[in-house]
């Protein structure tokens, strides 16, 4: 078997050593390929098609209107306003449609490896486990974060802008990074996942399971809607989702999902790190 990963040498031990080659190579792999351009236009089309369709084609007295009625905005307001609902959209599909990304990236990453049998041979070398899953994670993030996130977020923003004819708040940059939080939610379980299972299809299972389903289960377990994004996009029990304030550069009601789900985030790191150290190669 040939292996298409080539480090530099590395000498001594420790938490994370290796760390740097492995990511290099990892990093590699999106932005010295088409990898990166893949996302950026498939992404492009897919939330800027549905976007641009719903800015530009309402009447300009619907868009003030909108912007208007910022300062007693619900949930009425927007569900009514076929300008609040592109942005609403907008927020809903991207919250829908990049955690596919993220699941797709991440499934791979251990499993790959593992049958592959690159792993194996990675972890032979001065490399700690430790530094094997943190590189591919910090690779796989900076890569969906640039393509889906932030590159959409100014084409955004600037229609936004465009449209009114002035600025959009600032606050639109602290929305996407909910949407951020929420594709890295999906990475980690993903991540996770596949340091506990060697079955492709059960961690695609449980992932789009979760993905899709999630949101439902708020309404028989509220209490988890503390420690999870599945409130971040869906209009549940008439609240405005927090994306949308934030987009509109209000502050949001509550803080609490947004802490408890990059908490969560971390456990499914701890995860990660405690089970792989225990694989058998």
């Amino acid at each position: 078997m040939e292996n298409t990963i080539r480090g530099r040498k590395v000498n001594g031990r420790g938490l994370l050593v290796g760390f740097g080659n492995l990511f290099q190579a990892n990093n590699a792999s999106w932005w010295h390929t088409k990898k990166w351009l893949v996302h950026t236009v498939l992404w492009f089309v897919i939330l800027m098609g549905i976007f641009s369709a719903g800015v530009w084609t309402v009447p300009i007295e619907t868009v003030t209107e909108f912007t208007a009625s910022q300062s007693s905005l619900s949930l009425g307001v927007i569900l009514q306003n076929k300008f609040g609902m592109a942005i609403m959209n907008f927020f809903l599909y991207a919250g829908m449609a990049l955690p596919i990304a993220a699941i797709i990236t991440g499934q791979d990453a251990i499993i790959g490896e593992r049958l592959s049998g690159t792993g194996a041979w990675l972890l032979s070398k001065p490399l700690s486990r430790a530094a094997f899953i943190l590189s591919k994670l910090a690779a796989s993030t900076i890569g969906l974060l640039v393509t889906g996130v932030l590159i959409q977020a100014v084409f955004a923003y600037a229609q936004l802008s465009l449209r009114i004819g002035s600025p959009w708040p600032a606050g639109f940059f602290g929305a996407m990074g909910i949407v951020f939080l929420n594709l890295f939610f999906y990475l980690t379980l993903t991540f996770m996942l596949g340091s506990i299972f060697t079955n492709r299809g059960i961690v695609l299972g449980i992932s789009v399971g979760l993905a899709f389903a999630g949101p439902l289960a708020l309404h028989s377990l509220p209490i988890i809607k503390d420690i999870t994004p599945w409130n971040f996009f869906m209009p549940l029990d008439n609240a405005i989702p927090p994306c949308i304030p934030l987009s509109l550069g209000q502050s949001v009601q509550s803080v609490l999902p947004i802490i408890g789900t990059a908490l969560m985030c971390l456990v499914f790191i701890a995860v990660t790190l405690w089970r792989f150290q225990r694989e058998e190669f």
